[in-house]
């Protein structure tokens, strides 16, 4: 297995076309604690320094594939993943009425349970809207035209939390093991969670646009859409530190889960989502298997 650090950039994935596919039933993927008898010994890491952490920021688009403005979101989003590389982490969120299937051209479920549950977080409901690092509260959101406004304003913000991951992949029996490593700058108060969710990107299917000639697109590229997690939409304590920690305290959290084989490991990424008591982001971990 080798050290990774969030800092690391993106990894080039394989650009796959996929047909319109079923909703999952149970998008919760079973978890377990890391077995060392089963995988060996997890990996050991020592404090991040302040100087060397990086904070991402987390933006949660709230999308729909009948929602005809949601794909100048969209792009609004990714030119943000562009423009501050490595410190941006981008989830769409299919969810709302605007999300529902017909027997014609949007015939393809999107939403999951996950989905669902950040949805109904929202004090205004309505497609597209977006979540900056949940800086407004879990019930607030922000229209798309803001968004680079409040994400200026989180990056220039120092992070209460460095991380530092490290995974292995093990095709053999379709087991993802994970491994989330947090050193602690400022006293945090608890429960601080981490939640692991896992997105797909390259998926292409219909999607209403508004900007298009037709608007009803037939090959759509669907990207960081949300497809499942380990623990559910806003996760499990981190470790040591689920009740809260003190500057200078590190956490830990390990996991093996088995992969759900209709979700394509090279187009996938794991976010490990670190969130306050206030479900404020705190910092992500954004993993790419290769």
């Amino acid at each position: 297995m080798a050290w990774h650090a969030c800092s690391l950039g993106f990894i080039g994935t394989a650009l796959l076309i996929i047909a319109g596919c079923d909703k999952i039933e149970n998008p919760i993927v079973p978890a377990a604690a890391y077995e060392e008898e089963l995988h060996g010994p997890a990996p050991t890491f020592e404090a991040l320094p302040e100087s060397d952490a990086v904070k991402r920021v987390l933006v949660e688009d709230f999308t729909a594939h009948q929602c005809g403005n949601c794909p100048a979101a969209a792009i609004i989003a990714e030119n943000m993943v562009a423009t501050y590389e490595g410190k941006i982490s981008a989830i769409a969120i299919h969810a709302g009425n605007l999300t529902i299937t017909d027997d014609d051209y949007f015939d393809t479920d999107w939403t999951t349970e996950e989905g669902d549950v950040l949805w109904d977080q929202l004090d205004f409901q309505a497609n597209p809207v977006g979540r900056i690092n949940r800086n407004a509260g879990l019930g607030g959101s922000y229209p798309p035209t803001l968004w680079e406004a409040q994400i200026e304003e989180e990056i220039a913000e120092s992070t209460s939390v460095g991380l530092q991951y490290d995974y292995e992949w093990v095709p053999a029996n379709g087991h993802l093991n994970l491994h989330l490593h947090g050193t602690f700058y400022d006293e945090v108060s608890g429960p601080i969670q981490v939640a692991w969710l896992i997105l797909e990107s390259h998926i292409f299917d219909y999607q209403l646009d508004y900007s298009a000639d037709p608007e009803v697109v037939a090959d759509y590229e669907f990207n960081h859409v949300l497809r499942g997690s380990v623990h559910g939409a806003m996760g499990v304590g981190f470790g040591s530190a689920a009740d809260g920690a003190s500057a200078g305290e590190t956490a830990f959290l390990s996991n093996t889960f088995e992969w759900n084989d209709t979700w394509l490991i090279e187009n996938a990424t794991i976010l490990a989502v670190v969130s306050d008591e206030n479900g404020y982001v705190l910092n992500v971990a954004e993993i790419h298997v290769d």
